[in-house]
């Protein structure tokens, strides 16, 4: 199964409980699939870059979950559908091991070294 990362923003008047069940519906979605919630981390509240929805904080939740891409979609429908959660964002988590090294560690090519002569500079 694939990791992903989820972090939502709610209301910053809402309780303890409350987000706590925004979470548990999250849980609920992803573990009916057979997937699993790995890790949940409560942000707590923030001030915002700029107005959401006339908000100037939001309280964060983030969550690492290991499930199928359909249940993504089930989770992203009842953020949209939930009038208390302000923004969310789901990303996939890369496996590092796959990905090779990043591009900036890569040694540049020899021919990227040297400037041809009849380039117009002079040495």
């Amino acid at each position: 199964m694939l990791q992903y990362e989820t972090i939502f923003m709610t209301d910053p008047n809402l309780t303890d409980e409350e987000i706590d069940a925004i979470a548990a519906i999250v849980e609920s979605i992803t573990t009916t699939a057979g997937g699993k919630v790995l890790k949940t981390e409560k942000w707590g509240k923030r001030r915002l870059a700029y107005p959401v929805e006339h908000r100037e904080e939001g309280i964060y939740t983030l969550m690492l979950l290991e499930c199928p891409p359909a249940q993504v979609k089930e989770i992203d429908r009842r953020y949209r559908m939930n009038d208390r959660i302000l923004r969310h964002l789901t990303v996939r988590m890369e496996d590092e091991s796959q990905l090779g090294p990043s591009p900036m560690m890569r040694p540049r090519p020899a021919e990227r070294d040297e400037i041809p002569p009849d380039a117009g500079i002079a040495p």
